[in-house]
């Protein structure tokens, strides 16, 4: 039976659990095709979801084993979060059997472990009632696996935002979402970290002060709802499709990719831009005139390096080619790297050896003379 003395906290929260259902359809709908808006409305979804879970579980005794349907998805936080980001970063990317593993852990104990406890605990309440707090604290546990999935989540957030390249309009807004959704995560580990522990510890009392496990709780979920929901709506989804409409424009398909790695090396060669010491990738796609994300994404899926060893190789096949020409006895053998491009002689020493398995003076003795 409903409690019906419904205190004016949960009130609030049944209008923010309303309006988090209500947000997340409206960021999900808003654009069908869009998979950042997929992902965070479902993430919303579930806050409101979750909200609603601890609401009925105060409001209704043994709510979980009168209706063992799983509210709960706590572990799909982080992962929905993840490819929200993923998905910013490269739209163009597709969701894979793989993708799926991320989202094991919370089918696996959100739904079906939880599924298959509320309902023995449906058919052996006396067995429930003499066990309440082998249940609790069970869940308790289960929880602080929880709290670290979703700080490995907000780490691997905190890096897809660090590798994004800063070179399409709106990236600063884009970055600035980001934060908030890393300051968030982090805000809710930091609640569970304390509070789980000394719930854990306090096992025998947590029914009796379970107001101040779960109000706070709720209100964080509350604020996530607000906070974030309508930030996201109102300032950021049209920052993020425009951004993310940006990067879709910018990739290119097969032939094309093999035209511009062509074009690439045709610049290499013929204008030996490798010789400049001081060449840098963005000076490199200024030459050639292409976005800085381009180039390294070229340079990385089509010649499987990176600018620098691309650069370096470069640089060594020059070294070496002067040393059969005629007049190369006339330099030392530092003056020959500096033509080439090197500009000290400890980072040429150390690059040679790295792409020759030996250090120049040996390369130099095991010419023919």
């Amino acid at each position: 039976m409903i409690d019906t003395s419904l205190d004016s906290t949960n009130f609030y929260f049944l209008i923010a659990i309303f309006q988090g259902i209500v947000l997340s359809c409206i960021i999900i709908f808003r654009s069908r095709d869009s998979k950042p808006n997929l992902f965070f409305g479902l993430l919303v979804f579930l806050f409101s979801l979750s909200l609603l879970h601890l609401i009925l579980e105060e409001s209704i005794h043994a709510f979980n084993s009168k209706f063992p349907i799983p509210m709960e998805f706590s572990l799909a936080y982080g992962p929905l979060a993840y490819f929200h980001v993923k998905y910013i970063k490269n739209p163009l990317r597709t969701f894979s059997w793989k993708d799926v593993l991320h989202f094991l852990p919370s089918l696996l104990l959100d739904v079906i472990f939880f599924l298959l406890l509320f309902t023995y605990v449906r058919f052996n309440l006396d067995w429930a009632n003499e066990n309440i707090t082998l249940i609790q604290t069970i869940a308790l546990v289960l929880g602080l696996f929880g709290i670290v999935q979703l700080a490995t989540y907000t780490y691997l957030i905190y890096r897809e935002s660090v590798n994004m390249k800063p070179v399409l309009p709106g990236f600063e807004k884009v970055k600035t979402w980001l934060r908030h959704l890393i300051l968030s995560w982090c805000l809710l580990v930091g609640f569970l970290l304390l509070a789980i522990p000394i719930a854990l510890f306090f096992i025998k009392k947590l029914d009796t002060n379970s107001l101040y496990f779960y109000k706070p709780l709720g209100v964080i979920l509350g604020l996530f709802i607000y906070i974030l929901g309508y930030l996201y709506l109102l300032k950021y989804l049209k920052v993020i499709k425009n951004y993310k409409d940006r990067v879709r424009r910018i990739h290119f398909s097969k032939n094309e990719f093999n035209e511009k790695k062509e074009e690439l090396l045709h610049a290499l060669t013929k204008n030996q831009l490798y010789k400049d010491s001081e060449l840098t990738i963005l000076k490199l796609a200024k030459h050639l005139d292409w976005p800085v994300n381009n180039l390294s994404r070229i340079i990385n899926d089509t010649l499987h390096t990176n600018f620098t060893d691309l650069i370096n190789s470069y640089r060594v096949e020059a070294f070496k080619q002067k040393l059969i020409e005629s007049d190369s006895d006339k330099y030392s053998i530092l003056g020959l790297s500096e033509e080439a491009g090197f500009n000290s002689k400890t980072s040429f020493y150390r690059i040679f050896k790295k792409e020759t398995g030996m250090t120049p003076s040996d390369y130099v003795k095991s010419l023919p003379k």
